[in-house]
């Protein structure tokens, strides 16, 4: 269940100077005297190079090199040497005057581009008086490259001692950076394991250390990457099973997981992820493109809310400890059992759902929301408009159980349009209007490396800017998706017994786009019938259950779900004709036949092609063959026939030109630009 914020649980800036006496400046706070919390008390506390001269003495790495080296003739003296370097690349280090220096370069940033950063101090309070008895995992969101800072920094600003933080070997090649990174408690790790025994043998022998000796948290992202979507995406199991693997050893008695929800006003990547969502390649990371970022740092970046969740101790969630035949070997070569990978699997997608309860919903979320629906009714708003329009969407998000972060909203609006300028902005007879892109020729350097189907220009410079709105309403949707679904479901005057069924079939397909924990589904359906009944979303009638008269609500609800359910049919058509296909092919035969349809610009997203694509195969309309170098799909006729029949029975019909006729849309294109 979601807890709801309220005045009584404050959210503190730390970047406040006032959060320091009298005013210190950056400098004078980051060189005060730090004496931490450590989150795990031992007898010894190991430093960087002790943990990894553990790793490399254990037992567990003596036996791989011994059985690599009769598997493949290489001498074990080479293939030590070869995982002493692993453990060069990838171990942490630990210098306080380099997080010192780091910390005043963070506040620096911090000043040029505006932002506050808000935190639940009483949760955070909390925690730090139960640390102590056994490791503590930090599994915050990741939407943002900033998300490794404000960690460590916040860590910093509560007396906690410096969280050990996974990083991507995207990093690690980054001069100067990835030597910094390092130096803050940073260790590294690469994206895949496969066909690299060693180095996986490696890696897992070092987070287990870690978990098990080292005094401070641990943090990685349980997504795996930055969800470019800004929303939940279904976690990634490795990193957690390496991290628990000391646990279901019996290494230590327990483990303390903490989700952490950070939510943005405005995140910096905006623009670059909604390009990526129309298949235009991530730049690769470099010094020199973080150093031609920085200009665009001198802005307007708003509020950084981060709310941490109640710890969750793993043994009391797993209620009862697994006795296996592991428990026979030596607790260095015990392994996960499919027993144990499977509780691990189960502990991570409800700690995605426990990220997802503590979602702050910005003002950005709440804006973008009535902005979007502005443009679907191709109806422009006045600043009074706006301001009794959000009012309402903060009632019906608090009566969903979400968390809203607010105090007046008529100046909170003020302040985010002057963060959201380059997207939206009120006009010379103040109505709010959405900032038109600028007009891109992709040069055939990047038409070569375009993941999807080339689309025009004219589809491009309409979809971008809708595409960022969608980013500021997609992190409020799991609160919207189950009463949605139900509303457009009700159209058909099912029973509740064939609603329910209907309802989980839909859920199933759009599971990687709307991430859920499928064995909670009847709770929440039980809970969001209740509110559409409540609010006269839905009505009983003669036993059937049927559209009711909350029209404002029902309104909204569809338009949420519209994107995803256009998307899902889309790719359902493309299947269907096709048989059988490729993913990538798929991917681009679906975008070419959303371009050439009247759609949402959201339904051109690679990303979310590629959820449904998933979706329908989890569903068993698809049989997904992941082969040597490709994924295939094949259609199973009669699931595909009735998802397709499903999904066309509950689409909502709306008909909008997001092209510069639409009265919200105000074109400032300034002179063409190259991609």
């Amino acid at each position: 269940m979601s807890v709801k914020m309220s005045q009584e649980v404050p959210f503190n800036d730390i970047l406040l100077p006032g959060k320091t006496p009298s005013g210190l400046s950056a400098f004078k706070f980051m060189s005060r005297p730090w004496n931490p919390t450590k989150s795990y008390v031992l007898d010894k506390c190991y430093s960087p190079q002790d943990l990894k001269d553990l790793v490399a003495k254990s037992v567990y790495l003596d036996s791989v090199i011994e059985a690599e080296s009769a598997r493949t003739g290489v001498r074990k003296e080479k293939l030590r040497r070869e995982m002493l370097a692993y453990l060069e690349e990838m171990g942490l280090d630990k210098k306080i005057y380099v997080i010192r220096w780091m910390g005043i370069v963070f506040l620096k940033f911090c000043s040029m581009m505006k932002v506050g950063v808000f935190v639940n101090e009483p949760a955070i309070l909390k925690l730090k008086l139960s640390m102590g008895a056994n490791p503590v995992l930090f599994l915050p969101t990741h939407r943002s490259y900033a998300d490794f800072c404000l960690m460590t920094y916040l860590c910093y600003n509560y007396d906690i001692d410096f969280p050990a933080v996974a990083a991507g070997m995207d990093f690690y090649s980054m001069a100067v950076v990835g030597r910094r990174m390092r130096e803050t408690c940073a260790f590294y790790i690469r994206r895949t394991l496969a066909g690299a025994p060693l180095y996986a043998a490696t890696l897992r022998q070092y987070v287990r250390t870690l978990v098990s000796k080292h005094c401070a948290p641990i943090e990685f992202f349980l997504e795996g990457t930055r969800s470019r979507s800004n929303k939940s995406l279904p976690p990634k199991y490795g990193m957690l099973s390496m991290a628990l693997a000391a646990y279901f050893a019996h290494e230590v008695s327990d483990v303390t997981i903490v989700p952490v929800n950070i939510s943005y006003d405005r995140l910096m990547e905006t623009a670059l992820f909604a390009y990526e969502h129309l298949g235009v390649p991530k730049p690769k990371e470099s010094t020199g493109g973080l150093l031609k970022a920085l200009h665009s740092l001198n802005d307007h970046f708003g509020n950084i809310y981060i709310n941490p969740g109640a710890p969750l101790s793993v043994k009391q969630y797993l209620k009862s400890e697994s006795i296996s035949s592991e428990m026979l070997k030596p607790v260095d070569l015990q392994q996960l059992t499919p027993e144990q990978f499977t509780q691990v699997q189960d502990i991570a997608n409800y700690v995605i759902t426990l990220q997802q309860q503590n979602t702050v919903a910005t003002i950005s979320n709440l804006i973008a929301l009535v902005l979007m629906q502005s443009l679907i009714q191709n109806k422009t708003l006045d600043i009074e408009d706006i301001v009794s329009e959000m009012n309402w969407v903060i009632e019906l998000l608090k009566s969903l159980g979400a968390s809203v972060y607010e105090k007046d909203v008529r100046s909170d609006v003020e302040r985010i349009l002057v963060v959201h300028s380059k997207m939206m902005r009120l006009d010379k007879d103040k109505k709010l209007r959405l900032l038109s892109s600028t007009l891109m020729t992709v040069s055939d350097d990047v038409k070569k490396k375009m993941k999807g189907h080339i689309l025009k220009a004219e589809t491009m410079v309409n979809a971008v800017p809708i595409i960022q709105l969608q980013l500021y309403v997609n992190p409020v949707l799991h609160y919207l998706v189950p009463p949605a679904l139900l509303a457009l479901l009700a159209q058909n005057n099912p029973s509740k017994e064939r609603l329910f069924a209907d309802y989980q079939h839909i859920r199933k397909l759009l599971r990687h786009e709307f991430f859920h924990v499928e064995k909670e589904e009847e709770k929440i359906f039980n809970s969001a019938l209740q509110y559409c009944i409540d609010n006269n979303v839905i009505a009983s009638r003669e036993g059937s259950l049927v559209p009711g008269e909350g029209h404002k609500t029902r309104y909204l609800l569809k338009w949420s779900v519209w994107p995803a359910l256009t998307t899902l049919l889309k790719c359902t058509e493309v299947m269907t004709e096709h048989k059988s296909c490729e993913h990538k092919k798929a991917l681009k035969l679906v975008q070419e036949r959303v371009e050439s349809s009247n759609c949402h610009p959201y339904c051109l997203s690679l990303e979310s092609i590629g959820n449904c694509l998933q979706g329908l195969a989890l569903a068993g309309a698809l049989v997904r063959d992941r082969g040597q170098q490709e994924v295939t799909y094949a259609v199973v006729p009669d699931a595909m026939a009735q998802s397709h029949r499903l999904v066309t029975s509950v689409l909502p019909d709306f008909y909008v030109d997001f092209g510069r006729n639409n009265s919200v849309i105000l074109d400032h294109r300034p002179l063409m630009s190259r991609l």
